[in-house]
């Protein structure tokens, strides 16, 4: 989704633009579903295993709380209220990112139960921290943190058109969805394997989420999001406009000027006949008493 702040970073204008950074991401999730049904996902567990035994035997009663209190931020029930508290705050603002959050809180579930029933890896049990459920490939907690804050700069654009506060909204979501993937490991619930997996699924749900946000702003357009479809047609009638060459100028016509007619010979007829006109008038007036004085 792209909000008014420059420059916009989503996830749609990342990948889009790179479609051999999507086909590498896309070939990285499938060998990694593909690794996880197979045997037991042995094949995976060939660095998962050291990875998980080093996190386990680094933790201290400090990085228990913290990894505690942060994958809180990735559960569902957390994970909801706040999508649903989110919608609602942007809804009078803008109904596109509010539809936007709702796709992406309630759809998030069935996508993580449908990969997980498919792949059906089981999760590690060296030593947890918390208990488990369900079938450990994706990490459902990084697509559900994925899913929330992966929008957090898209709500926080809509509210402030500081650069700095939404340049920090994105480190600020970034670091979450970071740390809930670590915590996830740290606990003991997930392999490392997992998370990445997570990472990549959420990546991907997001450009379907901008896909929904695009719908729901050409219908509802905010005023406040620009409509991603209605600025690269903007764009591109300005360039359009900018390239078109410019029609040469049509070539000055000679004027030509008026034959000059002389004045004296313009005049000259008119003289003659009133000359020719004054005769005959004169001629009139000497004949009339002559013919006078004849009569009786």
């Amino acid at each position: 989704m792209h909000v008014h702040i420059d420059p916009p970073v989503t996830p749609a204008s990342l990948l889009l633009p790179r479609p051999r950074l999507v086909a590498t991401l896309a070939l990285l999730f499938v060998a990694l579903a593909a690794a996880a049904m197979l045997s037991g996902g042995q094949t995976l567990l060939t660095w998962d295993e050291p990875i998980q035994r080093a996190v386990e035997s680094s933790r201290t009663a400090d990085l228990d709380q913290f990894f505690l209190t942060v994958s809180r931020l990735g559960s569902t029930m957390i994970v909801l209220a706040l999508g649903g508290i989110g919608a609602l705050l942007t809804w009078r603002r803008c109904p596109a990112v509010a539809m936007a959050l709702v796709a992406a809180t309630l759809s998030r579930p069935l996508l993580e139960f449908t990969l997980k029933a498919t792949v059906g890896r089981d999760r590690p049990d060296l030593e947890r921290m918390v208990n488990g459920t369900g079938y450990s490939f994706p990490s459902g907690h990084v697509m559900a943190a994925v899913a929330l804050w992966g929008l957090l700069p898209v709500v926080v654009g809509l509210y402030t058109q500081r650069r700095a506060l939404w340049w920090a909204s994105v480190a600020v979501a970034g670091g979450l969805i970071v740390s809930i993937g670590a915590s996830r490991v740290y606990l003991g619930v997930h392999w490392f394997s997992d998370v990445t997996a997570g990472l990549v699924v959420g990546t991907f749900f997001l450009l379907g989420v901008d896909q929904v946000f695009r719908r729901a702003h050409g219908r509802y357009p905010c005023g406040l999001v620009p409509c991603p479809d209605a600025e690269a047609s903007k764009a591109t009638a300005v360039e359009a406009v900018e390239a078109r060459p410019t029609p040469p100028a049509p070539p000055a016509r000679a004027v030509q000027p008026a034959p000059a007619v002389p004045v004296l010979a313009a005049a000259a007829p008119v003289s003659a006949a009133s000359a020719s006109t004054s005769a005959s008038a004169a001629l009139r007036v000497e004949a009339t008493p002559a013919a006078s004085s004849s009569l009786p």
